[in-house]
């Protein structure tokens, strides 16, 4: 080889070498995931690393970084202790009536990426308090969180629920005395932060319904599930709310804003929802 060649080739390596890494494509699971979260909660992601295996970490508006699918196959009790931000995804919510029992361990939406919580709400009690703001609830007030418009949408669904108990009046004794706001505590039973630590539930007529821990474990309770009022079901999840009776795991006093969980049942049962672009949020990763 000559000395130019070898020049040649040199350089050919330098190049090579310092060429911007290229990152790998989206799967179209992780594609539509991520594309989920961005349209639920504007802002949320900063980034999306690919790495050259593809395995694909979200970036967090706060900079934490959350891995999309580690690849690990888990319990139904193991998407809950321990989830990736695919485990939300995994048990898709049921919109509409309740037509059955849900099956062991179905609980969709008990899947909390704490991580993710902290980035929209704030980390702490104290974080999550600056960002209250009091929501009327017929004649009581909720504190609610204002951030990722989970305030907004609880006034909307005070609305909407005050509009039917104007027609009729009986649905009033599902839904008061309510109880909300923040509430800084790990769920029974768990080492894992509620959702009313973040501010963005509500627990409508706690004595009147059922918590699946006060009944005994594997109890059918079709019934009491379908005697609940579709209609105030409907208004929570058209503002993005998630209903806990239809959890195997079922509380029925529960609501949970998670529009990222109602976004995602639209799109599988085929409704053209117009998603954020996520193209511009991928960068190679390590």
């Amino acid at each position: 080889m000559t000395r130019r060649n070898r020049l040649a080739l040199f350089v050919f390596c330098c190049l090579l070498c310092t060429a911007p890494a290229t990152a790998q494509p989206l799967s179209p699971d992780a594609r539509r995931g991520l594309a989920v979260l961005a349209t639920a909660y504007p802002g949320i992601l900063a980034a999306i690393e690919v790495a050259p295996a593809g395995r694909v970490t979200a970036v967090l508006s706060d900079g934490a970084r959350v891995v999309y699918d580690d690849g690990r196959p888990r319990t139904p009790e193991q998407l809950v202790d321990d989830p990736d931000l695919k485990s939300m995804f995994v048990q898709p919510y049921p919109l509409g009536p309740v037509v059955g029992e849900p099956a062991r361990g179905f609980s969709p939406g008990r899947q909390r990426v704490l991580p993710l919580f902290f980035a929209l709400y704030g980390h702490d009690k104290a974080q999550v308090s600056v960002n209250l703001r009091p929501v009327r609830f017929f004649s009581q007030t909720i504190p609610f969180n204002a951030r990722q418009g989970a305030a907004e949408a609880f006034a909307r669904v005070t609305a909407r629920l005050e509009k039917l108990a104007a027609t009729d009046p009986r649905i009033t004794r599902y839904l008061l005395p309510a109880s909300g706001g923040l509430v800084w505590r790990m769920i029974a039973g768990t080492h894992n932060l509620s959702a009313h630590a973040f501010a963005v539930a509500v627990d409508v007529s706690p004595r009147g319904n059922p918590y699946w821990r006060n009944l005994p474990r594997g109890q059918n309770i079709l019934s009491v599930r379908q005697a609940f009022p579709a209609a105030v079901v409907a208004a929570f999840e058209a503002e993005g709310f998630i209903w806990g009776g239809k959890w195997s795991e079922f509380d029925l006093m529960h609501f949970e804003y998670r529009p990222e969980l109602l976004l995602a049942a639209r799109l599988a049962r085929g409704e053209a929802v117009p998603l954020a672009s996520v193209d511009g949020l991928i960068r190679p990763g390590r």
